[in-house]
């Protein structure tokens, strides 16, 4: 008797303990469906053994002479599309400012030692096994709309993002093949399990963020529609008020008050002005003549036009703007031209190869680019042990360009000189950019691959209608990058099969829509290896399978590299001031890890001074290179 006492005692706690995840009775009901991913103990259930850890012996990386206060003013090229997380439009280049650079999760990592630091959990600890974290919450920790992050947040990011209604298939995906499960012991202590030993443990399972489940008490089908243009609340120092986005216009991010984490070590003197406010300018010129007059604080001055161009400039021959060149150690974004292999012509492996050699980026850094960047020659650049330093970028050579057009049947060349095969078809192609500065280099690709038989059409789109229009994979070319967040090399997204095709219900296969593989590549020996790659538990055989994916992606020739920049540079007024290291060893650009900070009364005196021509002092350029990588 005592034993079915005890049972259904157990079973009303375990129905009790579903409904306090959110009264919300569809997530209830999913956590009910998945018990063996989402378990509830009681903390008198939590290992002895356990080695909690807290990062105490890490080294803080913020000054402590930074103070609070004051507006950066910063410039976007375009509103985004949309302010949500996820779904159709989500993943554009604004994101990082909402949500990855504006988030905490349970761990981070440190900027200069890439080792665990704390995130909302205060302590942590890793099971013997390697298959199970703990974390120890931060209960003071909360939303931007000041509701409390408590476990049940960690559990509603599971059903969030498994849900047909996000419209994330990558998300769905990860969150249901990189986690093995959650358990619930209070409302501050939780464990998540891996699906498989690997490699950094930690960095996986830490990564795992909250879900607000007040904001999405009305999530549904219509998600899309009726969270696009509301920013998610984040666990981050900012977020964007009711006022806060005008497209088309400008997006403020406002800083959080009284801000939980403010205090806390690896996050005091971090993130310190009051609003971030970003101004919609739409030409680079213009933004530049912005930065030049006082009217933005600072701006990444990559290219050699405006960095040695500042030199004529009033701003900085008076002393009042200083130019800074950071050189830092991180993943390289693979800037290049993705081809849509999807596309008439494009899916002949011959025609892509030409397509490398008549496509002269090295021309474009040595003249466009001063020579300041470097030739990028392959997708995954930057990876430390997970690159194949023996793959090479494929040079320009009109010889070796015609002779894979020749194995494709473009052997025949038009009055105008653009080869075309036996039927009378041309090798043309659209190539696409958006309107920044980049699309300058357009005449160089242009003649260059004219010489080789190739006719590329330029189009320029604005910024966002270019994403959509490559989201929906209808370019033929593009000139891209993706942006990359570590050192592990994620395959899946951009070059499995998964994310190429869609199977329709009359069977026919179409583009898949909405996904990160913009090339459209469908090797079923490429994607059988990714798979691989993603359950390896030994670090060896990731490596080893990382140096064949990236061999089989150079065959597939589905990319052309273009280059990385070593760094970054940025030109910045006085009155935004910045550690003695300026950044650290992770940081891409100085919103990243907050670490500046400004001085508004100065900002009014140097302005003044300024327009009146005075001198303040001799020009500055400043060179960081403590992280440069050779």
């Amino acid at each position: 008797m005592k034993t079915l006492f005890a049972l259904l005692a157990a079973c009303l706690a375990l129905t009790s303990a579903y409904a306090e995840t959110y009264r919300d009775p569809r997530a209830a009901e999913f956590y009910q469906q998945h018990p063996e991913f989402f378990r509830f103990a009681q903390p008198s259930d939590l290992p002895k053994d356990l080695d909690w850890k807290d990062g105490s012996e890490q080294p803080e990386f913020a000054d402590p002479r930074a103070v609070r206060g004051g507006t950066l003013h910063q410039m976007i090229i375009t509103t985004p599309p949309t302010l949500r997380r996820v779904g159709a439009n989500a993943n554009n280049g604004f994101r990082a400012d909402l949500y990855e650079n504006n988030d905490l999760g349970l761990l981070g990592s440190h900027p200069n030692t890439d080792e665990p630091i704390p995130g909302i959990a205060l302590r942590w600890a890793l099971s013997k096994d390697g298959l199970t974290a703990y974390f120890q919450l931060d209960p003071k920790a909360r939303f931007t709309d000041g509701q409390p992050v408590t476990a049940d947040d960690f559990f509603y990011s599971f059903y969030f993002f498994r849900s047909p209604w996000a419209d994330a298939d990558w998300y769905a995906d990860f969150y249901t093949k990189e986690f093995g499960g959650i358990t619930r012991y209070d409302d501050h202590t939780i464990a998540v399990h891996a699906p498989r030993l690997r490699p950094r443990q930690l960095e996986w399972l830490g990564d795992l963020r909250p879900t607000p489940r007040e904001f999405f008490k009305d999530f549904g089908p219509d998600y899309l529609k009726r969270y696009n243009d509301r920013q998610q609340p984040t666990t981050g120092a900012y977020y964007v008020p009711a006022d806060g986005f005008r497209r088309n216009h400008s997006v403020t991010l406002q800083r959080v008050k009284h801000w939980w984490a403010e205090e806390r070590r690896f996050y005091r003197h971090r993130f310190n002005p009051d609003a971030i406010q970003h101004l919609v300018i739409r030409e680079m010129d213009n933004a530049y003549e912005s930065l030049m007059a006082g009217e933005l604080d600072f701006m990444l001055i990559g290219l050699p036009r405006f960095w040695y161009g500042a030199n004529e400039k009033p701003a900085y021959q008076l002393g009042y703007l200083t130019k800074v060149q950071f050189y830092n150690d991180i993943p390289r974004p693979p800037y290049g031209l993705y081809i849509n292999t999807q596309k008439p012509g494009l899916d002949d492996r011959n025609v892509r190869i030409g397509l490398q050699h008549a496509t002269d980026f090295q021309r474009v850094i040595d003249g466009f680019y001063r020579g300041d960047f470097e030739r990028l020659n392959q997708f995954s650049e930057g990876l430390g042990q997970y690159t194949d330093p023996s793959i090479r970028a494929r040079r320009y050579s009109p010889e070796l360009a015609r002779a894979a057009f020749a194995k494709a049947g473009y052997t025949q060349i038009g009055s105008d000189g653009i080869l075309k095969d036996a039927a009378g078809r041309r090798l043309s192609f659209r190539l696409t950019f958006d309107t920044t500065d980049r699309r300058k280099m357009l005449a160089t690709l242009i003649e260059s691959a004219r010489r080789c038989g190739v006719e590329y059409v330029p189009e320029t789109l604005e910024h966002t209608t270019m994403y959509r229009k490559v989201m929906e994979k209808n370019h033929d070319i593009c000139f891209w990058a993706w942006s990359v967040s570590s050192r592990v090399p994620a395959f899946w997204e951009s070059h499995h099969s998964d994310n190429a095709l869609e199977k329709l219900p009359d069977g026919r296969r179409v583009p898949k829509r909405q996904t990160n593989n913009i090339t459209g590549i469908d090797n079923p020996e490429l994607s059988k290896l990714i798979d691989e790659f993603r359950v390896a538990t030994k670090e060896e055989d990731m490596i080893r399978l990382s140096f064949r994916i990236q061999n089989i992606m150079h065959e597939d020739a589905d990319f052309i590299p273009g280059w990385r920049v070593p760094g970054y540079r940025v030109g910045h007024w006085n009155w935004v001031k910045f550690p003695e290291s300026f950044d650290v060893r992770g940081g891409d650009e100085p919103l990243t890890y907050g670490l500046y900070w400004l001085d508004p009364a100065e900002r009014e005196k140097t302005l003044a001074d300024f327009r009146a021509g005075l001198k303040r002092g001799e020009p500055k350029s400043v060179v960081h290179d403590k992280h440069r990588v050779n």
